[in-house]
């Protein structure tokens, strides 16, 4: 791997040659804003290159790879996990112009896209028809379809209708060393071969680089009712999620928040919700109205059987999009508040069975205040035991100490619960340190397919424990806030 940064004049000879010179920036100003994503770390590149086909991707990555290069596949940069940063120089691989969708199979219920598509536009697009692609990040109205793909991507629909892997048919990837292989079928199913789609799919950018992606979709369904209920305790929600699961519903969302988050809701919406300890809210949805109404009557009934201290329901639209809102806002709100306090990204995304949710959310709460967290939010995808923690440290003298509080929600998790670190925002750098112990020997073989496609490593090195294991969850802090 090259240790030295190129001149960067040659550099933007070199990908001006390919690329042309507008789509190469060599830039200082440039090249910080590329140094950043939405996460706590930050990895200036050496350049940043931006092609608009498939064949300036392939020459692009031949320069890379003859010359050991590291390279990134950048999409938006909404990764919370530090997926789309350089981490010790290289190229960023910016995806975004190619954005094509290049065709709408309604009759094949397919979509085939470019990797730069951006998920709100692809979902207008498919609203014409009458079809949808499901998935909903929290970044849906930002987060390109390839970054999706890239990290394997969900939000509060997962529950219901899947993340990203269920709906990905075939992909087209160009490999470390210029080699375009095509994975899967435009076919609703195959059993030919080993599954390289799904081996692609939530791979971070570590194997290649995706130029073209065959969707499945769906079509919208045509009623939806919300419910809200606040509960003294988080343990409550927890008993609810688990039941309406097991009731043989399965709702479209099925999300928590804690009071805190409760809080960061209220001035979004018209009337405030008390401040019970957790709050949920539960979205049925279908194409016959009167089942979507029974669904909603049955999930109503659960909340007030375990002890809701009040249950709203709406089925107006307008409503409806309005309690939306306010939960999109939360992770916002709640990023104002903490202000220049660094947030625990590694234990930020952790999933755990099911059936385990309520003495999970219990006991994760116990062992971080053991640990010395002096405060702890909860939200997320609960239906689908995706519970994100919010924690945070003084990124001054609390590193240590956030570690340590990391380290234990981290084995609790794996450990006591078969859970995982990350169930949608993917490895990165954040959880890296924990990939061993999820992974256990199993890294080992993650380690052998990514040298058969990428021998020289030049692809993403540093996310997801591949390479070197850092020491902490917090590696390459930002100079501002780490002061390095």
């Amino acid at each position: 791997m090259a240790s030295e940064t190129p001149d960067p004049k040659l550099l933007f000879e070199s990908f001006s040659k390919i690329v042309g010179e507008n789509d190469v920036s060599v830039d200082e100003a440039e090249l910080f804003a590329y140094s950043l994503d939405a996460s706590n770390h930050q990895g200036e590149p050496w350049a940043v290159v931006r092609p608009e086909n498939r064949n300036e991707i392939v020459d692009i990555l031949k320069l890379c790879n003859a010359r050991a290069m590291p390279v990134n596949p950048r999409g938006a940069g909404t990764s919370l996990a530090g997926q789309a940063l350089t981490l010790n120089g290289g190229i960023i691989l910016d995806i975004r112009k190619m954005n094509k969708i290049k065709e709408i199979n309604i009759g094949d219920r397919e979509v085939i896209v470019e990797p730069g598509v951006v998920y709100s536009k692809l979902n207008e697009e498919l609203a014409k028809y009458g079809y949808c692609f499901p998935p909903e990040p929290g970044s849906a109205m930002s987060c390109t379809v390839g970054g999706m793909v890239g990290n394997n991507a969900s939000g509060i629909r997962a529950v219901k209708y899947g993340v990203t892997r269920d709906f990905v048919l075939g992909l087209e990837v160009v490999l470390a060393n210029g080699d375009v292989i095509r994975t899967g079928s435009r076919s609703i199913k195959t059993s030919s071969g080993y599954d390289l789609t799904r081996l692609f799919v939530g791979s971070e950018g570590t194997l290649g680089v995706f130029t073209e992606i065959i969707l499945k979709i769906l079509p919208m369904p045509k009623y939806a009712q919300v419910l809200i209920a606040v509960f003294k305790s988080v343990v409550d929600a927890g008993k609810v999620a688990s039941q309406v699961i097991n009731s043989g519903i399965t709702p479209s969302a099925m999300e928590l928040v804690d009071q805190f988050c409760t809080a960061a809701m209220n001035p979004a919406l018209s009337k405030p919700l008390p401040l019970g300890e957790a709050s949920l809210m539960i979205e049925t949805d279908g194409t016959m109205n009167e089942t979507v109404k029974a669904e909603m009557e049955k999930v109503k009934k659960v909340c007030e059987d375990n002890g809701a201290v009040e249950v709203r329901v709406s089925k107006d639209p307008e409503e409806r999009l309005q309690m939306w809102r306010a939960r999109d806002s939360v992770y916002t709100r709640l990023t104002q508040l903490r202000g220049e306090s660094l947030v625990i990204h590694g234990v930020s995304d952790t999933g755990v069975p099911i059936s385990k949710v309520p003495e999970a959310l219990r006991e994760l709460k116990e062992v971080a205040k053991k640990a010395g967290a002096p405060l702890m939010i909860m939200f997320g995808h609960i239906g689908d035991g995706n519970v994100h923690i919010g924690l945070s440290v003084d990124p001054a003298k609390e590193l240590e100490k956030g570690d340590k509080i990391a380290r234990v929600i981290a084995e609790t998790v794996i450990n006591k619960y078969k859970g995982t670190i990350t169930a949608e925002h993917g490895a990165g750098l954040s959880k890296a340190v924990f990939m061993p112990l999820e992974h256990g020997k199993a890294l080992e073989y993650m380690r052998k397919i990514k040298g058969v496609f990428d021998p020289k490593g030049i692809m993403n090195p540093g996310v997801m424990g591949l390479g070197d294991v850092p020491n902490t969850t917090f590696p390459s802090l930002p100079k501002k806030v780490g002061g390095r």
